[in-house]
């Protein structure tokens, strides 16, 4: 969902791992990038990365964030947990 050259690990499960200021503070546009103004980084993150970080900026949680994914592409709930699992375990080795 998302890429970068760079990053450092960092242990923690969903968003819980990510302090939620520093999501709320990256700067999307629609064509699919963020910016992360503390770092000055930017990165490219595809559809469903873009969405998914739209709807934690909109206050959601990461349940309601996993039905919601589910209902859009018609994937079963455990499914889209895993995928966005593993998103935020990548984003978060990006934010550290």
């Amino acid at each position: 969902m998302i890429g970068k050259t760079s990053a450092n690990p960092n242990a923690g499960s969903g968003f819980s791992g990510i302090t939620l200021q520093r999501l709320q503070d990256l700067t999307l546009n629609s064509d699919g990038h963020a910016f992360d103004q503390k770092t000055g980084r930017s990165y490219r993150i595809n559809p469903t990365g873009l969405l998914t970080l739209q709807l934690v900026q909109e206050g959601k949680s990461e349940p309601e964030i996993v039905s919601q994914l589910a209902a859009r592409y018609a994937q079963h709930p455990a499914v889209v947990a895993v995928s966005t699992e593993a998103f935020f375990s990548q984003i978060r080795r990006y934010l550290s």
